[in-house]
């Protein structure tokens, strides 16, 4: 007895897929690193590729008394400075005529969208990079990364400590009286769990007017913190081989940022240039040169705190 069925030789020719007309929404993290606000932004002169800040440190305080008619010995201003370059980095996709004509999405449309978004995850993972490098280091517990133990958690307390130790370094807060920090999701899920006398939960932590910042979740002991996915997670970095995070607190003009060329997107169509001379690619790129550093010739304007977390990435 034969039976009519999916199996059926030839039946699968017939069976066609439809496509989704919307492409799938990516997972993406708050992109906050670079965001405007938190840094102090400064411009190369054409011709040059380097930016140099100049300091004139304050002086001494005077507490000797002037002898009657005696004019006191002269001083002089102490000058220093500091300098950063930028970098120039950039990409280019390509897409044939085919898999355009053939796609059942606006491929180049999608592609545009990618490219910016690799050009603004790009910039934001370069500025972490420096903004991690610091040597205002602080450990939870712990006197260096390798000894720090998942339960070596951050806390209310600790971020009172680390406003404390700002305070008494005189970094200035940001002109709405908070300084800034970069945080993981899962030191968030600490602070948010901190149930010790004084801790996170006793303050009724979460209370914020006014408009937010990119990627914020709310202000406590005198932080306002922007939570993101990419936060720096030091993988196996810890003792046994645990993640270990970086959580970087911040005051105004604590690093600096400067483009000798702006973020500028590219594209060309099929049969744009005379190496497709049949118009069978198009291509779509961008890039920037930008640089970017943190300000410490008078003193660093940050404290990077070191801690383990509860939750692991892996």
């Amino acid at each position: 007895m034969a039976t009519f069925a999916t199996t059926t030789s030839n039946f699968s020719d017939l069976v066609q897929e439809t496509v989704a007309k919307a492409a799938e929404d990516e997972l993406r993290a708050v992109l906050v690193h670079a965001q405007k606000g938190l840094y102090r932004p400064t411009s190369f002169i054409k011709g040059t590729n380097l930016v140099r800040l100049g300091r004139y440190a304050d002086a001494s305080a005077v507490t000797t008394a002037l002898t009657e008619g005696t004019a006191p010995n002269s001083l002089a201003l102490t000058v220093s400075s500091e300098s950063f370059s930028a970098t120039q980095v950039g990409a280019v996709f390509e897409i044939t005529d085919l898999a355009s004509l053939d796609s059942p999405h606006e491929v180049i449309a999608i592609n545009a969208e990618r490219a910016g978004r690799q050009a603004a995850k790009s910039i934001d993972a370069l500025t972490q990079a420096i903004l991690v490098a610091g040597t205002s280091v602080q450990y939870v517990t712990a006197t260096s990364r390798a000894t720090l133990a998942a339960s070596n958690v951050i806390t209310g307390a600790q971020v009172k400590k680390i406003v404390a130790l700002l305070g008494n370094n005189d970094v200035p807060r940001f002109s709405d009286g908070f300084y800034r920090a970069i945080v993981h999701p899962f030191t968030v899920y600490d602070l948010m769990t901190d149930t010790a006398t004084g801790g996170w939960m006793d303050a009724n932590k979460y209370v914020t007017n006014g408009k937010l910042l990119t990627g914020e979740v709310g202000q406590y002991g005198g932080v306002r913190f922007l939570e993101t996915s990419d936060a720096k997670v030091w993988v196996d970095g810890g003792a046994s081989s645990v993640d270990t995070f970086t959580t970087i607190f911040l005051g105004t003009d604590a690093f600096t940022m400067a483009d000798s060329q702006r973020l500028t997107s590219y594209y060309v169509p099929f049969g744009g240039d005379h190496s497709d001379p049949i118009a069978q690619l198009a291509k779509i790129g961008w890039k920037v040169r930008f640089g970017c550093a943190l300000v410490d010739e008078a003193g660093p304007r940050y404290i990077n705190l070191e801690h383990g977390a509860s939750l692991q990435t892996s």
